[in-house]
This record gives C-alpha cells, structure tokens and sequence, in this order.
C-alpha cells in the first residue's frame, strides 16, 4: 500500500504531466526553418473532404491517425487558420464533433489526435504530435501564421508544451489544465487562454497561473465557467475562438473585423452591466478587465479603464482579492491534507468526513464551502482512481481494492469503480463477480463498447452468455448527449 501512495503523491499534481520536458530551449533560429519546412511542404495526392473525417492515417506513417474538420467555407485557393486538439483519452474526433459548428462561424480547420493519451513520456507525444500536424500541413491549405494548439485535462499540458518547446504556435486553448511546468522558459510569446469549470479540481491551480503569467510576456485570460473537469461547454469555447481572433488581429495576421470587435464589446458590456445591477463588484471588475485583456489596441477603452479604476476603489473588491487568496491556499493545504489521508485514516474516518462534505453541499451548494467541497471531491475522485488503476498495474488486488472503496465513496455515480473492479475479478478467473461488477457499471451508464470488447483484461469472460448480453446493452445504448463531460 505504500508503495503505491508514494507513486500517488508524485503524479497527482501533475496529472497528465507525463509530457513534461526540460528541453525547452528551442532557438528562434531552428522555429523559422520548421515554419518554412511548412511552407514548402508537398500536397499530396488524396484529398480531405469537407465536413468532419473521423479516421486519416498520416501518409509517411501509418501508426498516426487523427480526425480532421473542414468548414464549408473551405478552398484550396485559401489560407485557413488551424487548431490542433488533444483529448487526455485520446479521443480525436471528440472535440471536433463539439465544436465544429464554431469552425462554421469562424472559419477554422479542426483535427485531433488519437494517439496524443495521458500517462505517455513527453519524448513520445512530441514525436506523435509534430508527425500529426506535419501530415496536415502537406495536405491542408493551412495558415502559417495561425497554428493553434487546444486540450483538456492532460491534453492542455501537451498543447501548452508543443507552443513552449516547439515554437511556430500563434496560440493556445488550455481548458482544465495549463503549463506542464510551473516556470517555463518563454522562446516565442503566443496568445494563451485558460477555461476552467468552477467545480474543477484545478481551478485554485489555473487561477495561480493566471495570476503568474501578469510578470510574461504572454497575451492571457482565464474564464471559468459553470461546470467541473471537462472539456468547455459552446459558449464559453466562443469565447476561446473570439480571443484567438482578436489577437490575430493585434497581430496583423488578419484584418481588424469591426463587427467582431463590437461583438465582443457588447457582449463583456451587457454582462459587466448586469453584474453592477446586482451590486457584484468583484464580478464587475473581473468581466471590464476582460475586455481591456481582448480588445486594447483594436478600439478606444478609456470609459472601460475608467471604470475599473473606480471599481479598484471599492472596499468589496479588495475584500473578496484578499479572501480569494486565502481561499486558494486553503484549497491547496485541503488538497495535500486529503492525499496524506489516504495512507494514515481508515474507511470510518473517509466516511464521515465525506458526510460532512456532502451535508455543506446540500445545505448551501452556493456557498464558497461547499463549492470547495465539491472540488475535493472532484479532486479525490481523480486521487483515488490514479491510485486504484496504478495498483492494478502492480498486480497489488489489496490496494486496488482499497482505493476503489474510496472511490466509490467520493464519486459514487461513476462507473469506472466497478468496471475496475470488473477487470480484477475476471483477471483474477472470479467470473461470477466480475460479471456482477460490470453489471453495475453499465446501470450506472457505463458506454464505452470498444473499451469493453477490447479490453484484454476482460478476456476470461468473452464466452460467457452474460459478458455478450452486457456487451450488447452497452452497443444499444444511445449516444451521449453531453460530450463534454
């Protein structure tokens, strides 16, 4: 059991940080040549269609494949910006199908991969993402001066790496996560924008890293939406792409587009007003510096600074930056205090602190406790299912099932506990039981059909009438129709 705790605490706060790398100076020098390697590169002959192809193979190797979305808009004839998407699961297509109607609206190319996971040694990725994109540029109609790099959760780590290490990358989209080390060396300035969901577990961290990156050279804005660890609803992923554009325009990548500019004027407008009528201060100050963030250089802001100047005044604001802060260390002492729990209290003491938690949910789940209790949930939930699926790499069936107990304590509507427990019992020949579990799992809206045909830890069960009437549930079961989570 210790053994795997010690791995635990190691991982956790960098989840999905296996892509760390230390190599980050890349000279200005070898990011010109790559730009103009792209420039240069041969279009083959088979073409992508337009609309969303769920399956290429990269034409110089067949091992990398990805999903790519061509707006209708498209044309050989015409430069298009890109965005390359990484999903910590290795989910290609997933973003693509979420977001593909603001590709329509804004004129981008889409494409994720499918071989970019969580858990791989960033020499690896690296290799698998500039072989991803390489394919793309010798196929697309791609503009050199607008690559762009998106993920959630890992994914984030790997799309802020590619822009730190790599250089050529115009900006990022880093929803649930941000940089895979916490003072990266800066070769090349881009455009970053972190989404974060206000029930995620890494909000206190990306709110930090906001906050770090006023010393950078980096264009940055935070926006947290309702939500907790997922990929970002529409709305706020509109808000991604309006920032890209915006600072392709400070740029002089594009043309300044009035309209948009308006857009997003009267949008931040209407909701900083909103906020002020409900005497909102913090929230006030918080949406016009947004708007100074997105639109300094492209319109006159003086009435905007001059509102933030007075609100910088008020008494409210200084009460709620000075108990924010608190707060975030709080939340991060809370965070440690819980993973050194999972080695020293036992289940009677798991138990009863998660009580307490869920009781200051349900009895204010507005209040600025409960709201940190529903992230440590979240942030345990995380915790135990890194514990139990590392234990079950070792072959240690003790730990596995002890951090699958507790898992299923703090997140009791996920199906992945008892599918875990399925895959012990039947690697261990206890059909009967692994059965039972998977059972369970699919009643809790276990869905993942590949997964489970394939899973070579599922393999004694493949005879059995019962694993291939759940496997046939599971192939019924309607699509998802929030993707997102």
């Amino acid at each position: 059991m210790k053994k795997i705790y010690c791995l635990l605490t190691i991982a956790l706060p960098v989840y999905g940080c296996s892509h760390q790398t230390n190599t980050a100076n890349v000279s200005s020098a070898v990011q010109v040549k790559n730009a103009d390697t792209v420039k240069s590169a041969p279009v083959p002959a088979t073409p992508i269609a337009v609309g969303l192809t769920d399956t290429v193979y990269a034409s110089s190797d067949a091992t990398i494949k990805y999903a790519v979305y061509l707006p209708p808009s498209y044309s050989k004839a015409k430069k298009y910006p890109v965005i390359y998407f990484f999903d910590p699961h290795g989910h290609g297509d997933l973003p693509l199908k979420l977001y593909k109607g603001l590709a329509d609206r804004y004129g981008y190319i889409l494409a994720g991969s499918y071989n970019s996971k969580n858990g791989m040694q960033f020499s690896v990725t690296e290799k698998l993402a500039q072989s991803f994109m390489q394919d793309t540029w010798q196929r697309l109609s791609i503009d050199n001066n607008r690559i762009y790099t998106s993920g959630f959760s890992g994914g984030a780590l790997v799309a802020s790496s590619i822009a730190l290490n790599d250089g050529g990358v115009a900006g990022v989209i880093a929803c649930g996560s941000g940089f895979p080390v916490k003072n990266p060396q800066i070769n090349t300035p881009f455009a970053f924008i972190g989404l974060v969901g206000e029930y995620d577990f890494h909000l206190t961290d990306m709110k930090m890293l906001d906050k770090a990156l006023d010393a950078s050279p980096l264009p940055h804005q935070l926006i947290v939406f309702k939500g907790t660890h997922q990929w970002a609803p529409m709305g706020t992923e509109e808000d991604a792409f309006r920032w890209l554009d915006v600072n392709a325009m400070k740029m002089h990548f594009i043309p300044k587009n009035d309209s948009l500019v308006k857009a997003v004027y009267d949008s931040f407008l209407k909701e900083a007003n909103a906020f002020e009528k409900k005497k909102n201060t913090p929230q006030e100050y918080l949406t016009c510096k947004k708007m100074v963030n997105y639109l300094t250089g492209l319109m006159d802001l003086s009435d905007i600074n001059a509102r933030i100047a007075g609100v910088e005044k008020s008494d409210a604001l200084a009460q709620y930056l000075a108990g924010e802060a608190q707060a975030e260390r709080q939340e991060m002492t809370d965070q440690q205090q819980l993973i050194n729990a999972l080695s020293d209290k036992d289940m009677t003491w798991w138990q009863q602190a998660v009580a307490g938690m869920r009781k200051a949910i349900k009895t204010d789940s507005s209040s600025p406790e409960a709201m940190e209790d529903k992230r440590l949930l979240n942030y345990m939930s995380l915790a135990t299912y890194m514990g139990a699926s590392q234990a079950f790499k070792a072959y240690n069936d003790d730990a596995t099932s002890h951090f699958l107990e507790l898992y299923k304590l703090v997140d009791p509507s996920n199906p992945e506990h008892d599918y875990l427990y399925a895959c012990m019992f039947a690697r261990a020949n206890q059909g009967d039981k692994a059965i039972g579990y998977l059972n369970e799992a699919v009643k809790l809206g276990f869905s993942d059909y590949s997964r489970m045909q394939t899973d070579s830890n599922l393999v004694s069960l493949k005879d059995k009438p019962a694993f291939r009437e759940l496997l046939h549930k599971v192939a019924a079961m309607p699509p998802k129709t929030d993707m997102t989570q």
